[in-house]
């Protein structure tokens, strides 16, 4: 069965950045479209939905205008997972997520701080929320690597991270990647994870699940 021990929902973590959140718009409530991955990718890669896109609310109170006003942002997060065999059991160590958040922007100045983020940055952020999803968490992140991949329709760069879990006692390396692009007037923050032993197999599966994002307007 299915479980969401390592969904790598990347975008449950980057909703904490929202918080230097503001607006000076009339409208003060910002939701984006949920991304999903579409079925038959997800039956390719042998991955499967851990729950429904998820609606992330996050309500502050912000200065704008000189005033005091109240914000709400929508954000959603759609959760995938598969099982593996790793150290002579199967356990769900191979996971993705897309995490959906609107662009808030007022003559040209961008207010999600989403935007400026890096690849580097994301996961630096996102590693506790992350860790707490698996067995043992994930410890000693570090940088590989970029590729470049194309996301609905965009060209983009992945960041590839190396990272390490406990399962049984045992210590598992695991690659992590995380890429970001601006589409339809939201960002799609696109995030996965495997067990790099497995990484022959595991790899394409994820690069599957990648190409095949979908978000609407």
């Amino acid at each position: 069965m299915v479980t969401r021990r390592v969904a790598v929902t990347v975008g449950v973590a980057l909703v904490l950045l929202l918080s230097g959140c503001a607006a000076t718009q009339e409208e003060f409530r910002f939701e984006s479209t949920p991304g999903t991955v579409t079925d038959d990718a997800l039956s390719e890669a042998g991955y499967g939905p851990t729950e429904e896109a998820e609606s992330l609310t996050v309500n502050r109170t912000v200065n704008a205008g000189g005033s005091e006003r109240d914000v709400t942002v929508v954000n959603y997060a759609s959760a995938y997972a598969r099982e593996v065999e790793v150290a002579g059991q199967s356990r769900t160590l191979a996971g993705a997520a897309v995490f959906t958040t609107p662009s808030i922007s007022f003559v040209g100045q961008e207010f999600n701080p989403v935007a400026d983020q890096s690849n580097k940055q994301l996961v630096d952020r996102a590693q506790s929320r992350v860790g707490g999803q698996i067995d043992g968490g994930i410890e000693d992140v570090a940088f590989v690597e970029n590729r470049t991949t194309t996301i609905l329709g965009a060209e983009t760069t992945v960041g590839v991270f190396a990272g390490t879990t406990t399962v049984q006692g045992t210590e598992v390396e695991l690659r992590i990647l995380v890429t970001k692009v601006q589409h339809e007037g939201d960002f799609v923050i696109v995030a996965g994870a495997y067990p790099q032993a497995l990484a022959g197999d595991e790899r394409p599966r994820l690069e599957t699940v990648f190409d095949n994002v979908e978000h609407e307007e």
